[in-house]
């Protein structure tokens, strides 16, 4: 018996020169930075820049200042984002940050839609995307909403009496217990 398998969406990103990470910061949650750390092998202070808060009720309250946390930047792009022959790739796709995995997409009112403003070369195929996107965007929302809570237990606890490297690692290990248990 044979199967047919249909053939899958085109990636809009194939012909694109990834304006999007040249033009964005990429905020980070918990478990972008565990994912990284561990597939980079590096800590996350190598990676990561701090930038002031916007939101003081969600900004992390360190001796550093109210930060959050984003990757580098280098020749103002993500510094994970490599030339080879004037075509640009992420270095990091198999572990890159959930924001990055769900570019252009989002969810309206429970369902898959694209962004308005959009960096990319074509509209991408929302059908095709659908099966694949909406379980990803939802595992991002809710980690999102777990490093929310994990920022303001911490500000809570010790109100910018500790440092960057001792929130990253208090950081790092609630994200591996939350791992364990699941």
């Amino acid at each position: 018996m044979t199967f047919l398998v249909s053939n899958p969406p085109k990636f809009p990103c194939v012909d694109c020169h990834t304006d999007c990470c040249k033009e964005y910061t990429i905020f980070v949650n918990a478990h972008d930075v565990y994912r990284l750390s561990n597939g980079l092998n590096l800590k996350p202070e190598i990676f990561l820049q701090l930038i002031g808060a916007k939101d003081y009720s969600l900004g992390i309250k360190v001796e550093e200042g109210l930060v959050d946390l984003a990757l580098k930047q280098k020749n103002n792009a993500c510094e994970f984002l490599e030339e080879t022959d004037d075509v640009y790739r992420c270095t990091v796709n198999d572990f890159k940050p959930g924001v990055c995995k769900s570019y252009p997409f989002e969810m309206k009112d429970e369902k898959l839609s694209q962004m308005s403003d959009i960096m990319c070369p074509t509209d991408w195929d929302l059908i095709g995307f659908k099966e694949m996107m909406i379980p990803h965007l939802k595992k991002d929302e809710s980690e999102w909403v777990f490093y929310d809570q994990l920022v303001k237990r911490w500000n809570l606890k010790y109100d910018g009496e500790k440092s960057l490297s001792e929130f990253l690692k208090f950081m790092l290990t609630k994200v591996e217990l939350s791992l364990k248990s699941q």
